[in-house]
């Protein structure tokens, strides 16, 4: 654990806010020398490539954005120690969000929360504040969509990174991922399901390849895919359909959820096109003909109206 006990109070032994070796100036306005400011750019350029907020307790004060453009976060406390908690780390952790929220975690008391075991929509908010904590330390995300929630941290237990992992750990977890997504799609969290099949991926990428390492890619692009459609992310959708008919070019549902997301970006042809394949390998695919029959007709419809306005313009 990096602590033992709940922390209620600022952490003891804290120095008041002081200018550090690399030049920052004083509350007085004192000037800064040239040196001090390349050397402090240098250090917090090393911070911004690894997405870390400012190690200086004196820039506590300064927010730091969130890699992915969901959240800023801003230390309201310091922390202690060097080491933050990680994935499957058990957090002792004190929530404070608006009545609503959606927080799986619980809220408004002390709890114990396994970092990237939560699957509402805010949990995975928490979880990427949690990585970048020291124990003790309490901070604020405030939500690019609105709203925000203030996150304490009293204790964690340490974690292994994924070199740390057996292969048979490692294949464990992106099965339990998979596993967990399929739960949550078939239980109408889409948005949910869509994260545990991306973890999944991420966990994918450093797993040992066992012999059915393909076939579980292909089927976690593929459910990813049908995620994004219902989140209307075509574009996405699309690209995960093509990464698993590049292992699997038969693959019925990766052309059929192709298809629609080609349909969604008005690319008629490519829709057409994808439908068409699965009729080939399925020709009595009733969805996917109904599908391409209602593609065509708008192919149709669209021909239609741009030879009128041809006409007008010759006329």
């Amino acid at each position: 654990m990096a602590s033992t006990e709940p922390v209620t109070e600022k952490m003891p032994g804290k120095k008041p806010n002081q200018g550090s070796a690399v030049g920052q100036g004083s509350s007085h306005g004192a000037s800064v020398g040239s040196g001090g400011e390349e050397s402090r750019a240098k250090v917090e350029g090393e911070n911004l490539k690894e997405n870390l907020p400012p190690r200086d307790p004196a820039n506590r004060d300064i927010p730091w954005a969130c890699p992915d453009g969901t959240f800023v976060k801003l230390v309201l406390e310091t922390g202690t120690g060097l080491d933050k908690p990680k994935e499957g780390s058990l957090c002792q952790v004190f929530l404070e969000a608006e009545p609503g929220s959606p927080l799986s975690y619980p809220t408004h008391r002390w709890a114990e929360v396994e970092l990237g075991g939560g699957d509402a929509e805010w949990d995975g908010v928490v979880d990427r504040c949690l990585e970048t904590m020291l124990a003790g330390e309490q901070a604020k995300a405030r939500l690019a969509a609105g709203g925000s929630v203030t996150v304490r941290l009293a204790s964690f237990t340490e974690a292994k990174d994924s070199w740390e992992m057996s292969a048979a750990e490692k294949w464990d977890l992106v099965l339990g991922n998979k596993e967990r997504g399929g739960e949550l799609y078939r239980a109408g969290d889409v948005a949910a399901a869509a994260r545990r099949y991306a973890r999944a991926l991420r966990l994918l990428v450093v797993a040992a390849p066992p012999p059915d390492y393909d076939q579980i890619k292909a089927e976690l692009h593929a459910n990813l895919a049908a995620c994004q459609l219902r989140l209307h992310q075509p574009a996405n959708a699309a690209c995960n359909c093509t990464k698993t008919l590049a292992l699997q070019p038969a693959n019925t549902k990766a052309l059929f959820r192709r298809g629609l997301a080609h349909d969604a970006m008005n690319d008629l042809e490519g829709a057409a096109q994808d439908l068409k394949g699965v009729l080939q390998v399925e020709p009595g695919n009733r969805a996917a003909r109904r599908e391409l029959e209602r593609v065509m007709e708008r192919i149709r419809a669209r021909d239609a109206k741009l030879a009128r306005a041809m006409q007008k313009m010759f006329a």
